[in-house]
């Protein structure tokens, strides 16, 4: 297996402390500390920054970027494509998905279960749903899903690492399993949509609580 590269490394670094919160909304960074901080050139730096901005983690400047903040209407709106599009490409998926990817969920399942680290959940669950929807003949629709998936994560994050209360998600994925086994696509899409309408309302309701959003009517 070929060495991670730098960029790879201090990409893969600064999305887990965005996404744990270590760096906070607001926080500024600047090309030259990171390349300090993690003793590379500014190049390195500069290409994690831009990976970064495509996940919708931080707004990309010239030479420094901002961790972008978490809002009320980002959230809504991301959950809105999701359940349109989702659904679909799930209902699409199921008949064309086999007995190895089934195991495979199943294994991601137990792994979700065994109360991982919030990150190792997240890409677990990232695991999970993959292997459902790219099993779809929509390469345009599985590259909207995943882009989604990846700019929801800072919420989710909120739902596993700060909110807790996974038992119902545990409960859903173990659903939408049972009916992608036995082939039944109809209950596997409104079982994902169903799922991510409860990570919405969860979420939702905990930026409601706790403010962690910019004012609600700069994007209403």
């Amino acid at each position: 297996m070929a060495a991670e590269s730098a960029a790879g490394r201090i990409t893969r670094d600064l999305r887990r402390r965005v996404l744990s919160g270590d760096l906070k909304p607001g926080t500024v960074l600047s090309q030259a500390r990171l390349a300090a901080e993690y003793d590379v050139s500014r190049m390195p730096a500069r290409d994690a920054l831009q990976v970064l901005a495509s996940e919708g983690l931080v707004d990309l400047g010239p030479t420094t970027s901002v961790v972008r903040e978490l809002s009320i209407a980002e959230l809504q709106e991301l959950y809105e494509l999701r359940e349109a599009v989702e659904p679909v490409l799930t209902r699409l998926a199921v008949p064309n998905v086999g007995r190895a990817q089934i195991a495979q969920m199943a294994a991601l399942v137990e792994v979700m279960e065994a109360d991982p680290s919030p990150a190792e959940w997240l890409d677990a669950n990232a695991r999970f749903h993959e292997h459902v929807y790219t099993c779809a003949d929509r390469p345009r629709m599985i590259e909207l899903t995943e882009h989604l998936r990846r700019l929801t994560d800072r919420y989710l994050y909120l739902h596993v690492g700060v909110i807790g209360k996974v038992d119902h998600l545990h409960d859903e994925h173990r659903q939408i399993l049972d009916a992608v086994r036995v082939g039944d696509a109809a209950a596997a899409a409104e079982l994902t949509r169903m799922h991510l309408a409860t990570s919405h309302e969860f979420i939702l309701r905990h930026l409601l609580e706790h403010e962690l959003l910019v004012p609600f009517a700069q994007g209403s």
